[in-house]
């Protein structure tokens, strides 16, 4: 019993060492890496946009009939009969 308390213990102690040694190895980035992860995180943001709003299109697409799309405005279909 006392084993599998020290062991408990020793894991817990080994964690903690290994977490320091980690957060004392990071840097700040410079000025020069943070732009770049910057400009990789915006074109993400676009790129998923940019499929989002192709899946959306997609579906409503298939969702309408095809006589309805004849009243689109812009890039919104909307299912109204304006006659």
């Amino acid at each position: 019993m006392a084993d599998q308390i020290t062991e408990f213990f020793d894991v817990q102690k080994d964690f903690v060492k290994d977490g320091t040694q980690f957060i004392n190895r990071c840097t700040k980035p410079d000025r020069n890496e943070y732009i770049k992860i910057c400009q990789a995180v915006g074109v993400g943001f676009v790129v998923m946009g940019a499929i989002g709003y192709l899946v959306k299109l997609s579906t409503n697409i298939r969702a309408f009939p095809a006589g309805i799309h004849d009243s689109c405005f812009s890039i919104f279909c909307f299912a109204i009969d304006l006659d």
